[in-house]
């Protein structure tokens, strides 16, 4: 290795030695804060070391030895190594920040240091905690999985949590990039990345944290504001916006979309709700028109439909309407793939409709169109399913060629569409970190453990199916998991409010509308508990019947969210630990002094039942806030 010494460096407190032709000289020493970190260029081994304390590995060697030449970079240093890939090494705040460039086409694999221990605190979904040595999620993993920096990432970064610290990592941008888990005598994690269109170079953060579950939360969230990418409620305003803090969801069906319904809900008490419907057009019968939406509007509440721009299906047999457009798009404007075949749409519908051909076909924009649509019968929101999820494609139409990061520009764009001309509340389906700012609600976020959902999801027989079209079975009728799918989707003990930690006050997070409140009973109270101590409101699946059966819980959601969390935008969660050995007992902070604390054990903590949220505010006597009795 041959280094280039630099004046420069007492300045940054660079401790490099002198030239030399050996792979085995001295690394490079940045210090930030009370950590100084070292970085080998002739392997990228990589570790920190804190004032007084012992080194603490953050990367092991990504390739054997090589000679490479280090130069200077600002108040950093590049190199180049064998495989022909860039790397510039610098400070930022308090990590370290290593820029990779790559040829495209080609793939970076880095194992993070072998984990024999501790936690991983992971954003998958709204966020997990898995304890490197736990035979449940070592054997989850026992063939690799892999969660995308834009979709099963809620935002990307993580950390391996021990005794003593955090080793707390973070990518500037998610695109082309994966977290790996797999069990290799005990929990492993790699990165992997892809070179390629709009990821030309992976951004990634380094820090040693102290040593508390909301470290990589916390890190990103400071990350994305010193950059200036954070986006509160306040910058993303719209008239209706306050109307959704503290509101249910639910998605209306049946009867649920006729006036009785909304007189219901008033009757009930219920006087802040977001309603959503994706109308059938294979029936008449209810459908939502001007009048629904605007006696909703009058009642409080926010109300709008399903929208997707994702699908096209032959106008004769689509079975929604959102997925009929015009001669011009379809079929012509489906995704090829790379052989030039039409890539089939989701559950074999149709094809995939190509975000890029929607943008270039002459004449009005057609998302456009629809929100204008939307707005002109009075809907004050709407959601648009997939498009915030960040599983891009590619299109090699030669018509309308398209990469992910292309894609990724498209979806941001009409979703924003929504919010800056139209002036919508806009929800979308699992809003991670890179649409957060086109976004104020999200179904599907607060989920945990997504990659769990679809082997369920896909049998019906268990979980229900889309029959009949007015009270689908997908929706309406009780799951009963077994132990280890209770476990993976709800178990308390391996969650953490992450996502909450970043977007608290910029992303309103729901479950999935598969999983309504009351679709799992046996699950039904903890979530009721965790959706307080989280602050993330409860989603259902409603008609007249099913409200009339379920309206005192839904009513208590309603209540207890509010003295929980008051009616005004959100305010940042701040803090989060655990309280018992087990994990069972949990508390949350939040910014203005608000202490939560639940139970989700099967015995009395402190007076404290299980399933119950104390709720502790400045100078106010403490209250317990409780599930009420089950329903028929």
């Amino acid at each position: 290795m041959i280094r280039t010494p630099l004046p420069l460096a007492a300045i940054i407190g660079l401790m490099a030695s002198t030239a030399t032709a050996t792979a085995t000289a001295e690394p490079i020493r940045l210090r930030a804060g009370a950590i100084a970190y070292a970085v080998d260029p002739a392997t990228l081994e990589i570790e920190a070391r804190p004032d007084g304390a012992a080194a603490v590995p953050l990367m092991p060697p990504l390739h054997a030895p090589e000679a490479v030449t280090v130069a200077p970079d600002g108040d950093g240093w590049r190199w180049t190594d064998a495989e022909g890939r860039a790397f510039a090494l610098a400070v930022e705040g308090e990590a370290l920040r290593l820029r990779i460039s790559g040829p495209k086409g080609s793939r970076l694999a880095w194992s993070m240091p072998a984990a024999t221990g501790g936690t991983w605190l992971i954003p998958d979904g709204e966020g997990m905690a898995y304890r490197a040595d736990d035979a449940f999620w070592r054997a989850a993993y026992r063939k690799e999985g892999c969660l995308g920096g834009t979709n099963l990432l809620s935002f990307p970064a993580w950390s391996h949590l021990d005794g003593t610290w955090a080793a707390t990592y973070a990518l500037g941008d998610g695109l082309l990039s994966q977290l790996c888990l797999h069990d290799e005598n005990g929990l492993q994690a790699r990165l992997r990345h892809d070179f390629g269109d709009g990821a030309q170079t992976l951004d990634l953060l380094l820090a040693l944290r102290p040593p508390e579950p909301l470290a990589p939360a916390l890190f990103y969230r400071q990350v994305l504001k010193t950059r200036g990418q954070f986006k509160s409620f306040a910058d993303k305003a719209t008239p209706d916006l306050p109307r959704l803090f503290a509101a249910p969801h639910a998605y209306v069906w049946g009867d649920g979309r006729d006036l009785g319904f909304l007189d219901d809900l008033k009757t009930l008490g219920v006087d802040r709700m977001v309603l959503s419907y994706d109308q059938d057009p294979r029936t008449q019968k209810h459908l939502v028109g001007p009048a629904y939406l605007a006696k909703a509007r009058a009642l409080g509440y926010l109300a709008g439909p399903y929208e997707a721009f994702d699908n096209a299906q032959p106008a004769a047999t689509a079975d929604m309407p959102s997925a009929v457009w015009s001669d011009d798009l379809y079929p012509a404007g489906c995704v090829q793939d790379a052989a030039g075949k039409v890539v089939v749409g989701f559950a074999n519908r149709g094809c995939e409709l190509s975000s890029e051909a929607i943008v270039r076909r002459r004449g009005p924009f057609v998302p456009a169109q629809r929100y204008a649509g939307h707005t002109a019968d009075g809907a004050s929101q709407v959601f648009v399913d997939v498009d915030a999820f960040g599983d891009f494609v590619e299109d090699f139409s030669p018509d309308h060629p398209m990469s992910f990061a292309r894609d990724r520009a498209n979806r941001l764009a009409r979703l924003g569409l929504a919010i800056d001309r139209f002036k919508l509340v806009l929800g979308s389906e699992n809003v991670t970190a890179w649409s957060s700012g086109v976004a104020h609600y999200s179904h599907g976020t607060a989920q945990a453990h997504a990659s769990a959902i679809w082997p369920i999801h896909a049998d019906q027989k268990r979980f229900g199916g889309y029959w009949p079209p007015e009270r689908q079975g997908i929706y309406f009728a009780p799951f009963q998991p077994t132990p280890d799918e209770a476990r993976a989707l709800f178990g308390a003990a391996d969650r953490l409010p992450l996502f909450e930690a970043v977007f608290h006050d910029s992303v309103v997070a729901l479950d999935r509308w598969e999983f309504g409140l009351m679709k799992v009973p046996s699950e039904t109270r903890r979530r009721f508990a965790r959706s307080l101590l989280y602050g993330t409101p409860t989603i259902w699946n409603l008609d007249r019947r099913e409200l009339a059966r379920v309206g005192p819980w839904l009513k208590a959601a309603q209540d207890d969210f509010r003295q929980a969390h008051g009616a005004g935008a959100p305010v940042p969660l701040t803090a989060f630990r655990w309280l018992t050995p087990d994990r069972l007992v949990q508390e949350a902070r939040y910014a203005d002094g608000r202490v939560l604390i639940a139970n989700f054990g099967e015995t009395t903590w402190r007076n404290l039942a299980p399933d119950c949220v104390r709720v502790t505010r400045p100078k106010r006597v403490p209250v317990d806030l409780c599930p009420p009795a089950d329903p028929p």
